[in-house]
């Protein structure tokens, strides 16, 4: 089961995790994400939690959405730590 911490909303912890699994080279420049409603289940949260999630990591430069495709790791990714970003 995935855990929390409450002192840091949830959105930003599993952009966190997204992040980090790029980072380790789970996920590669072009991978699709998983569908909001696919995480949401993964990770026991509201999609629209997870849709939360996939916004901030879009404006983070992280991922990039495609009509009617889904949501993927931008080719043009650059390393982001969690404390670069604006909140």
């Amino acid at each position: 089961m995935t855990e929390f911490h409450s002192s840091h909303p949830i959105y930003l912890q599993l952009a966190d995790r997204i992040n980090g699994q790029i980072l380790r080279g789970e996920m590669k420049p072009g991978d699709k994400l998983p569908s909001v409603r696919e995480r949401a289940i993964q990770v026991r949260v509201n999609p629209n939690m997870v849709q939360r999630t996939y916004r901030e990591l879009e404006g983070m430069g992280t991922v990039e959405t495609r009509r009617g495709q889904g949501t993927f790791v931008t080719e043009r990714y650059r390393h982001i730590k969690p404390d670069e970003r604006t909140v």
